[in-house]
């Protein structure tokens, strides 16, 4: 007679690196209350274990959810390459006009999305444009 033996789907050389973190979360399910959630110091072992023997071993091993720590491990990757970055606000000093000059100012905004303003103002300061800046940046492009 012969007897077959079982194979897991984690390599033995895998499940060597992958079994303390699965002794930690096996504690921790045995102590929690119920409804209690992972910790993320628990998600964040799993989520760096993740990176180095991949995800399927790290869910087989550490008896996880595959889509939480594939979300949890793409966040952890930061934002995707084509998306837009949020706009970086950058104050420039205001150059003062000499009382009595004929100087003249002139602000351009620009927003992402291209919607442009243009203002020209032949006596007035600055802070004269406060309000129409300030309703032009409330608009979404």
């Amino acid at each position: 007679m012969t007897t077959t033996q079982t194979t897991t789907s984690v390599p033995q050389a895998e499940a060597a690196g992958l079994q303390p973190l699965a002794q930690r979360f096996k504690t921790w399910r045995a102590t929690r209350r119920r409804g209690q959630h992972i910790p993320e110091g628990l998600w964040e072992a799993a989520t760096d274990l993740a990176r180095t023997h991949g995800l399927n071993p790290t869910v087989a091993a550490l008896k996880l959810n595959y889509y939480d720590l594939q979300r949890r491990l793409q966040a952890a990757r930061g934002p995707r390459r084509g998306r837009a970055h949020a706009p970086v606000f950058v104050e420039v000093p205001a150059v003062p006009l000499l009382a009595g000059s004929d100087e003249r100012g002139t602000v351009e905004l620009v927003q992402a999305g291209g919607a442009r303003l243009i203002l020209r103002f032949p006596a007035g300061g600055p802070r004269d444009l406060l309000p129409v800046v300030q309703l032009f940046l409330r608009h979404r492009s």
